[in-house]
C-alpha cells in the first residue's frame, strides 16, 4: 500500500511540475512591459522666407561670386 501512494505521489508531483511549467510561460508573455502612447506636440509655427530675401534668392548672373 505504502508503494501505491509513493507511486501516486510522484506521478501527481510530475503532473503539476508540467502544469507549473506551462503556467509560468504564459505568465511570461503577459508580463511584457505595456506600449505608451506619446503625446503629440505642438511645434512652433514658423513662417516662410520671403522670395525676395536674401537666404531664398539665387545670385544673380552679374554677381562677382559666380565665376566663368
Amino acid at each position: 500500500m505504502k508503494k501505491v501512494f509513493l507511486a501516486l505521489a510522484v506521478v501527481t508531483v510530475a503532473l503539476v511540475a508540467c502544469n507549473n511549467e506551462g503556467e509560468k510561460k504564459a505568465e511570461e508573455v503577459k508580463t511584457d512591459s505595456p506600449k505608451v502612447e506619446t503625446p503629440k506636440v505642438d511645434s512652433p509655427v514658423v513662417a516662410a522666407p520671403k522670395a525676395d530675401s536674401p537666404v531664398v534668392a539665387a545670385p544673380k548672373a552679374d554677381s562677382p561670386a559666380v565665376k566663368k
